[in-house]
């Protein structure tokens, strides 16, 4: 019984394999017991991991041999799901157990759990019938609930250990595996839960403890920072995101809100969103929307913080900054390259009067792009990636207990988002004709398109509604079309990396030519027909 704080890793099966090949020189078959024994070894040998011996802790689940389980989960009324109640029966070879917990996301990647109430089961005894002994602020709720029904049942394995951490904090680490359903083609699941107790006297040490230890474990193991466990991921019926789909940026409700502080606060948990929803799926190679809403997600991180530059301290400065560069820059290369391959070149194909006479620049061109697949897919599965994530992620949930800079203290939000849209504004349409500009000084004023229009998604909830029915959706255009005109000036380049013959490179000459112009034709219209946003909800003045 308690609280505790709990970050979670995924330890995807192609990872772990990889892992595994790459420590291991045997030529056994890698079955799941086996891959699973590996890690087990590798935690371990961790100097500063023991095995639990006791469950002193909520953290530590299982005793030094592995613990098996059965859980099955129940449904949760809306005011269940509301008051992130949720009715848990274990059932293992000691018994079966009801726990009643209550779980909030404290900051993106972190959750905070309090066991309300667990106790033994007899077998056959309704789960309702425990709910008695609930504490009384939570049991009129659950009782309101009626029969509760089951949700899904899961069998799991675990084992745990304790790692102390500084200022006498102990992280309890537990390594959880889900087997595949008989007869599916899912991999079996596996994650690293860590916690320790949520004391609102240590709240800052508690955080700072799991962190350092996620950030050692994923220094030497193939795992990576989730937002939630397995189990919520797959069976929370309000998630409104489909794991099998690309995570696109989503609308940040700002109503309500006060300060520059608290809107940052809110924008985070947005950019985490789709950012956790799309690493997975740019490692596995499931689609090439995948690495496009990925590096959107990168692109609007680096955005906000131009938005909020007063929040950038050392850590931003100096752990998070330059890796989410190199990020951005592994991801850019992929899209380039996917865009090349499957618009521009295709485009380029229709427009001639001889399409065949693309077919080996085509091939020659998906080879570099499965290269730069390659590349990025290697990035997301490093160690460098998934502790970036982690101190990024750190880095967020310090922000709820943490100061608003000086710069901002005193100033509503209303009044800073009416600043930094003037700011971005005043920039784009103090331009030059775009027509007359280089092809250098287009792709800045494309860039700052792409500020003025993040920003406007930010704060579309405080926006007036022409801001938001006209003006956003100007500037989107225009970005998207100075977008098409760099994609031509990328394609050009491109075709000299992969040495095109002299007609296709002559051809191409003359379309991109072509298509530039014309895209700075129409990004001038868009540009001046672009009305100035307004900034009119929102508290403060």
């Amino acid at each position: 019984m308690g609280r505790f704080l709990e970050i979670v890793l995924d330890v995807p099966q192609s990872a772990l394999h990889a892992w595994s090949v790459q420590h291991e020189r045997s030529r056994r078959a890698r079955t799941a017991e086996r891959l699973d024994a590996a890690l087990v070894k590798a935690l371990d040998e961790f100097p500063q991991a023991e095995r639990a011996e006791r469950p002193d802790s909520p953290g530590a689940e299982s005793r030094s041999a592995t613990r098996q389980t059965t859980s099955t989960r129940f449904q949760q009324t809306e005011k269940m799901a509301e008051g992130g109640l949720q009715v848990m029966l274990e059932t293992s070879p000691d018994g079966r157990r009801v726990v009643v917990c209550q779980q909030k996301c404290y900051s993106p990647g972190v959750t905070a759990r309090e066991i309300l109430y667990e106790a033994p089961l007899d077998a056959d005894t309704p789960v309702g019938s425990a709910f008695a002994a609930v504490p009384e602020e939570h049991r009129d709720l659950l009782a309101d609930a009626g029969d509760l029904a089951p949700l899904t049942t899961l069998a799991c394995k675990s084992d745990a250990w304790q790692w102390p951490a500084a200022d006498g904090i102990v992280v309890d680490i537990v390594f959880d595996r889900f087997p595949a359903s008989t007869g599916g083609d899912a991999a079996p699941a596996r994650e690293l839960r860590l916690t320790t107790p949520f004391a609102d006297n240590a709240l800052g040490p508690s955080l700072t403890a799991l962190f350092a230890v996620a950030c050692t474990l994923v220094a030497a193991l193939p795992a990576f920072p989730v937002l939630r466990r397995a189990f919520d991921r797959a069976y929370d019926a309000t998630d409104p995101h489909d794991a099998a789909e690309p995570a696109r940026a989503t609308a940040i409700d700002l109503a309500g809100i006060a300060t520059p502080h608290a809107a940052l606060i809110a924008i985070g948990h947005s950019l985490a969103d789709q950012w956790f929803g799309n690493d997975a799926g740019v490692r596995d190679a499931v689609s090439t929307e995948f690495v496009h809403q990925m590096r959107i997600s990168q692109r609007r991180l680096r955005t906000a913080l131009r938005i909020f530059p007063h929040w950038e301290d050392d850590a931003w400065k100096t752990r998070i900054a330059p890796d989410l560069k190199w990020l951005g820059t592994v991801l850019g290369n992929a899209r380039d390259w996917d865009v090349f391959v499957d618009s521009t070149l295709p485009a380029l194909a229709a427009a001639d009067t001889d399409g065949a006479r693309w077919i080996t620049i085509c091939e020659s061109a998906d080879a570099r792009r499965l290269e730069a697949r390659e590349g990025v897919q290697t990035a997301m599965g490093s160690a460098r990636y998934a502790q970036l994530a982690l101190v990024w992620l750190e880095w967020l949930s310090g922000l709820p207990s943490r100061e608003p800079p000086e710069e901002a203290a005193d100033t509503s939000l209303r009044a800073y988002a009416q600043k930094r849209v003037r700011k971005y504004y005043k920039r784009l349409i103090s331009a030059p004709k775009l027509t007359t500009l280089d092809e250098s000084a287009r792709h800045k004023e494309r860039i700052q398109a792409k500020y003025l229009r993040y920003t406007l998604e930010f704060f579309e909830s405080i926006a007036s509604r022409k801001t938001r029915k006209e003006s956003a959706k100007t500037v989107a255009r225009m970005q998207t079309v100075l977008g098409d005109g760099n994609d031509a000036a990328v394609a050009l380049r491109y075709l000299q990396q992969i040495d095109a013959p002299p007609y296709q490179s002559g051809f191409a000459q003359g379309w991109c030519e072509a298509s530039k112009r014309y895209t700075a034709q129409e990004g001038e219209r868009l540009l001046r027909r672009l009305r100035k946003p307004k900034i009119t909800g929102g508290a403060g003045g």
